[in-house]
């Protein structure tokens, strides 16, 4: 394990003293530009709750990987998972499968995804218990909304189709009491331009996503194109702007806001130079915030936000869960390895 520490890097005037007498023309030379960012204070550890996904089954711990409880028996959920506004709800998806085909052999097996919730004060009464909200077999990657009955997730639109190949992920929301769910593009269904793992920013200004296409429109290839964010205000921009990546975030995968909304945090999918990074919301300032060493692989999530904005939580491909700082410092392991995934920081 490596950690990456970045330190501050304060410019100051260099200053020279002479025994003899001063040349009154002499200027101060220009110190070298700062090769890392300066520090962000941080202060304590947040307290608050992971939630993170074992086995299959939901489970919670406290911020130091204290008091593990499991919230949900379920054994398929898959992706992301994010608490409600209260803390008393986990949003997450499950993962299924469908071997359907038509009668003349179109179709074959492709994975089907809804989303369901997991309540946590239920938890020591009932670990069976759960509610079902979307019902299209497409949604994955829950993530609540500052409104406490309205879930963002991606779904695919074409998973309930049976002879189902070439998938469309579109961004859409999903109101928890009655289901009805509400795209963010209008023109969702005729979208060539697949729009994965959206990341809402909590002040509803911007939505961050992966873009993914067929460079081939006759063949569907799998082909990640990087990370684009964009004003909600631009909600119908022309497809083709769709597929353009953001300065800096050409070789990006799983976006995710802070609480406020002030940086977004991503994996880099280059192999040249991988880890977990941090960018501001204007793209004026990208951070590198954990490196992995060369035995090492990130598990390919979001990361989790504290709700401070200053720290993160993701975990490693052999299972095991980390905490760290958004200045690259302080990482701690919270779980030794295992069948740990997805861990996220309460509200």
């Amino acid at each position: 394990m490596r950690k990456l520490m970045l330190c501050a890097c304060a410019a100051a005037a260099a200053l020279v003293l002479f025994v003899g007498s001063v040349l009154a023309d002499q200027k101060t030379p220009t110190p070298p530009a700062p090769t890392n960012p300066a520090t962000i204070e941080i202060g304590a550890r947040p307290a608050g709750q992971i939630a993170f996904i074992k086995d299959g089954g939901i489970w919670m711990m406290d911020s130091d990987g204290k008091n593990r409880r499991k919230i949900s028996d379920v054994m398929n959920a898959k992706g992301r998972l994010s608490f409600s506004p209260d803390n008393k709800i986990i949003a997450f998806s499950r993962e299924g499968k469908d071997a359907s085909k038509l009668p003349s052999e179109e179709g074959g097996m492709h994975l089907l995804h809804d989303i369901f919730l997991a309540y946590v004060d239920s938890a020591g009464a009932n670990l069976n218990w759960w509610k079902r909200v979307t019902f299209g077999l497409g949604g994955y990657y829950p993530e609540w909304s500052a409104n406490d009955t309205v879930i963002h997730y991606q779904n695919d639109v074409n998973a309930n189709k049976v002879d189902y190949i070439v998938p469309s992920h579109q961004p859409a929301n999903v109101n928890i009491n009655d289901g009805q769910a509400d795209y963010w593009r209008k023109d969702w269904q005729t979208l060539t331009t697949s729009l994965q793992t959206p990341s809402f920013s909590p002040d509803g200004k911007k939505v961050a996503y992966v873009i993914n296409y067929s460079d081939n429109p006759d063949q569907y290839v799998f082909t990640l194109h990087g990370i684009r964010i964009l004003p909600m205000s631009e909600t119908m921009t022309p497809e083709t702007e769709l597929r353009k990546p953001s300065k800096g975030l050409e070789n990006a995968i799983a976006p995710a806001w802070s609480p406020n909304s002030q940086w977004l945090a991503y994996l880099s999918n280059d192999m040249r130079n991988p880890g977990i990074y941090i960018i501001k919301s204007d793209l004026t300032e990208n951070r590198l915030v954990f490196a992995p060493s060369a035995t090492q692989q990130i598990s390919p999530h979001p990361v989790g936000w504290a709700p401070d904005s200053k720290w993160l939580t993701f975990a490693s491909m052999d299972g095991t869960i980390y905490i760290i700082d958004i200045n690259g410092q302080r990482l701690s392991p919270i779980s030794g390895p295992g069948k740990h995934s997805n861990p996220t920081w309460s509200k």
